[in-house]
């Protein structure tokens, strides 16, 4: 009974840091948006090279503003079935609280996170069906409960694009496209409180949210990248499966 007790107040604990940590990133999500095509890649602010004047079907010659960033990252098709990387990086005043790891599989609604915390534990979650799972490396047993809003993102410390296209206009100081580490994406930055002001990149290929930045009065307060994304999941067995062996979900044949 003291177990259960220490892992509930350690996912109570958890779940009030990041949630004070990434607050700024979770707000209600835009309704959709009409498909809008892509713009060269290169350029920080241009028209669609590949919009009606192109036949292709679809398209929309968009210039990318803050005024349009929004409903261009809404018109991405974001990887459902993938595996990927995930580097999170907290800073006080320059120095390095800390780095969390995180392999990611997501496939069909589910998603499984196993994330190496800068202490060296290994803390695992299992998203899906509405419902949480959550246990550690050498711990006493698995906690379950509801899934709260956005608990996947919350596991993998990362906000996601709904956070884009939840912010003010007017608090947009910035959009365009990067090249970030080797990706093409879609860049926004905005100025939302005093002070502050929050980075995203969003792959043009994926449509996952692949690069954060977050900084107080200047200063560099969390970062976030990703790497080696793979999709569809190349791997089906064992993946969501808890310690005890019981597989939660096992994705299916043909989206691989």
């Amino acid at each position: 009974m003291e177990d259960k007790k220490r892992i509930v107040m350690a996912v109570v604990i958890i779940v009030v840091v990041l949630a004070a940590v990434l607050y700024s990133f979770f707000l209600n999500l835009f309704g959709p948006t009409p498909h809008l095509e892509l713009s060269d890649p290169d350029a920080s602010q241009s028209l669609d090279p590949v919009g009606a004047e192109s036949g292709r079907p679809g398209g929309v010659a968009v210039e990318v503003t803050p005024q349009t960033v929004q409903s261009l990252i809404a018109s991405l098709e974001r990887y459902e079935s993938y595996r990927r990387t995930v580097t999170v990086e907290y800073f006080d005043h320059g120095q390095s609280l800390g780095v969390v790891t995180t392999q990611v599989w997501a496939d069909g609604g589910w998603l499984c996170a196993s994330a190496t915390l800068s202490s060296g534990a290994v803390e695992h979650s299992i998203v899906g069906d509405e419902t949480l799972w959550l246990w550690y490396d050498g711990g006493p047993g698995v906690y379950s409960g509801p899934a709260a809003d956005r608990a996947a993102d919350l596991s993998q410390r990362l906000p996601t694009y709904e956070a884009v296209l939840a912010l003010d206009k007017q608090d947009i100081a910035a959009a365009g496209y990067e090249d970030r580490d080797g990706q093409p994406c879609v860049y926004v930055e905005a100025e939302t409180f005093p002070g502050r002001t929050e980075r995203y990149w969003v792959s043009e290929t994926s449509g996952l949210l692949v690069a954060a930045e977050m900084e107080e009065a200047g200063e560099l307060v969390y970062s976030m990248g990703s790497r080696d994304v793979v999709s569809p999941l190349d791997q089906r067995s064992g993946v969501f499966t808890l310690p005890d062996g019981t597989e939660l979900y096992h994705p299916e044949e043909s989206s691989i």
